[in-house]
């Protein structure tokens, strides 16, 4: 399978030749190991940055026209004409891929504290966005790190890094980076005057002065480089993805923006039609307005009766702009066959029933599911560097290994079609009908199924607690109730203690006070962190 230290760079192309200033300076403040990966990490994102701020322009709808110079006057080769189809081709699949939170087979609700660390880094809206960022150019990437509580940044910072300031260097034997560099600052002439370098060992901050570079550096606790790639495309060959932006649909684009220019220009041709007057004297329109003379309702010329000669006018109109149409369909229909979208974006005049839509949209939601899955590893990767790096661990909590990103059902169908079939699955399985799989299935969000649970948990913590008042505090059971009945009363009694319990201590309440408050005194608590499940060390 290769050398021992076989490894795969984030890009296929060659290196840049010629030294460059940064890994000249650095190479004195930087051991030989950490020199080189440096090196070989510059030389990536050199050889990488032009093909990704090409495919950003073409995503923000700004590639300009590229001309053969035949068919359109010099006049109009400076037109913007613009064309937005590859922004469409990307959201046709990130806008299918909704978070929906991360799970976990315990069934805990939030039993590593990870709403806190989504919270301070604002995980719902930045992951969103990365998933767009590695969906044009291939990949993007989550970094943690430490933050620096007192300038106000949160405890454990997770930002999100697109590939135009980045570079990265697989290790298939590991199947994580060897090392990561994060491009903060350029100058004018392109030189990368401020970084951070990722290793498993340390992360090095670098900073351009006037004499050389200033080197940062700090230990890496966790053992392992804290980057977190969101892949999108991964494949043997690519592991750090392939961009949606194929160099088929950037040629269908180009193709197709041709056509509408040069139908534009038919257009001036076909609004306007020349005539043509045969047999008159020219001298009679000499220094006339032509745009007078095309518009003019009432047009004279003086005819000579018996001149046998007579004026003909004859009129001249331009080529019909239809074969441009049929010719920008076809660029159409190709570029949504490239990037797997629904039949209406090339031809909208024979609308098709529901079966055929959803049938069309197959292979992309095919690709939008494993898409999901790449991303859904990488966001789990990023949290589970954050807990290890929050809780002082160097390995992976083994209840965290079974941790998974759920994302919404990228196949769209409509509430009444999800209403039937969640009645029909609840009839055969009625424990369906009250889960949380059940609820999801029938089109209902988190935020939505949380709120209900919450209140259900509140409607049967008040009957409770108004059956004990009643109760009293000696009071026999009741007449039939099993003993059964009577532990499970305790149970959910304990267990409403217990919830309580965690929101006071992830609120920074004292151990012994906060198990005083709720009512359990003499609680024995396992030194660390209380929202990470750790073993004894008896």
């Amino acid at each position: 399978m290769g050398r021992e230290d076989d490894e795969a760079e984030a890009s296929r192309g060659g290196r840049t030749k010629g030294g460059d200033p940064l890994i000249g300076s650095l190479n004195v403040a930087l051991d030989h190991a950490d020199a080189n990966l440096l090196g070989r990490l510059v030389q990536v994102w050199n050889s990488r940055k032009a093909r990704n701020l090409e495919r950003t322009v073409r995503f923000d709808g700004e590639a300009a026209l590229r001309d053969f110079g035949i068919s359109l006057p010099p006049q109009m080769r400076n037109i913007g004409a613009l064309l937005g189809w590859t922004a469409k081709g990307v959201r046709a699949v990130t806008d299918r891929s909704e978070f929906d939170g991360f799970v976990s087979p315990s069934g805990g609700e939030d039993a590593f504290g990870l709403d806190q660390i989504q919270f301070e880094n604002r995980f719902a809206v930045e992951f969103g966005a990365a998933k767009v960022s590695s969906a044009i150019h291939g990949t993007s990437f989550l970094t943690v790190s430490e933050g620096d509580t007192q300038s106000g940044e949160p405890e454990i910072m997770m930002l999100a890094r697109t590939a135009e300031t980045s570079a990265a260097i697989w290790d298939p034997r590991r199947r994580a980076l060897a090392g990561f560099l994060s491009v903060i600052d350029t100058n004018d002439q392109g030189q990368i005057t401020r970084g951070i370098m990722w290793t498993p060992e340390k992360v090095l901050t670098f900073t351009r002065q006037q004499r050389g570079y200033k080197v940062e550096g700090r230990p890496n606790k966790i053992g392992r480089t804290s980057v977190a790639p969101l892949v999108h495309g991964f494949n043997l060959g690519r592991p750090l993805g392939t961009s949606r932006i194929t160099g088929a649909s950037m040629y269908f684009s180009d193709a197709a923006l041709r056509s509408i220019v040069r139908a534009e220009v038919s257009s001036e041709f076909y609004s306007a039609p020349e005539y043509w007057l045969f047999g008159a004297d020219v001298s009679q329109f000499a220094g006339g307005d032509r745009w007078n003379a095309i518009m003019g309702r009432i047009k004279a010329l003086d005819v000579d009766p018996a001149d046998p000669k007579s004026p003909q006018l004859h009129r001249f109109t331009g080529a019909s702009p239809q074969p441009h149409t049929e010719q920008l369909r076809m660029w159409q229909s190709l570029f949504a066959d490239d990037q797997d979208l629904e039949v209406q974006f090339a031809d909208s005049s024979n609308p098709s029933s529901a079966d055929a839509i959803f049938a069309a949209k197959e292979s992309l939601i095919t690709k939008t599911r494993d898409g999901n899955k790449m991303w859904g590893f990488g966001a789990v990767q990023a949290m589970q560097f954050s807990v290890m790096l929050r809780d002082g661990l160097t390995e992976v909590p083994s209840e965290m290994m079974r941790l998974s990103a759920q994302f919404t059902d990228p196949a769209i169908v409509s509430p009444t079609a999800r209403a039937d079939a969640y009645v029909k699955l609840s009839s055969v399985d009625p424990a369906f009908a009250a889960s949380r799989v059940g609820r999801q299935y029938a089109g209902l969000t988190s935020e939505q199924i949380t709120l209900l649970e919450a209140e259900q948990r509140r409607l049967a913590s008040a009957q409770l607690t108004e059956a004990l008042r009643t109760a009293g505090p000696n009071a026999p059971t009741e007449a039939g109730a099993s003993a059964g009945e009577d532990e499970l009363n305790q149970a959910n009694i304990l267990k409403a203690k217990a919830d309580a319990l965690g929101v006071l201590r992830r609120a920074g309440v004292e151990a012994d006070e906060a198990a005083n408050r709720v009512g359990l005194p003499g609680l024995k608590f396992i030194p660390g962190s209380p929202i990470t499940i750790k073993q004894s060390d008896d």
